[in-house]
């Protein structure tokens, strides 16, 4: 997905277009901040997937940009990070977070299901 698809999805979340929206820079910043709180689930999906992990997420620099991270994550996380920091800005703290709320659980549904091989710490016999 395209930057703009993220935040014009967060927006249309909360009621809102991101054409309308005055200050489209900002909306970048609010999906950047969004993006970095990502890395560590989506290296979580990239060692599932035996893809190398990401030092750091990609900063996005232009709305026509892709955003190079795991399909759950660009279509269920990131538009309710944007959403929260939209409804923060309004003012709407109960809105944001409950926004907040919902992109934290995209998040850990993003990584769950997700196999990994148990050590045995204890020595015992499995």
């Amino acid at each position: 997905m395209t930057a703009y698809e993220i935040i014009n999805t967060g927006f249309g979340l909360a009621g809102e277009s991101l054409d309308s929206f005055p200050d489209k820079d900002l909306a970048v910043i609010w999906l950047n901040s969004t993006i970095a709180e990502c890395t560590e689930t989506e290296n979580t999906i990239r060692e599932r997937n035996c893809l190398p992990p990401l030092d750091e997420a990609g900063r996005v620099i232009s709305l026509s940009q892709e955003v190079d991270l795991s399909h759950c994550i660009t279509n269920l996380a990131l538009p309710y990070g944007v959403g929260a920091y939209l409804y923060s800005d309004r003012g709407d703290n109960y809105m944001a977070s409950i926004f907040r709320n919902r992109f934290i659980t995209a998040l850990q549904n993003c990584a769950k299901g997700l196999e990994k091989t148990v050590e045995d710490v204890y020595g015992g016999e499995i």
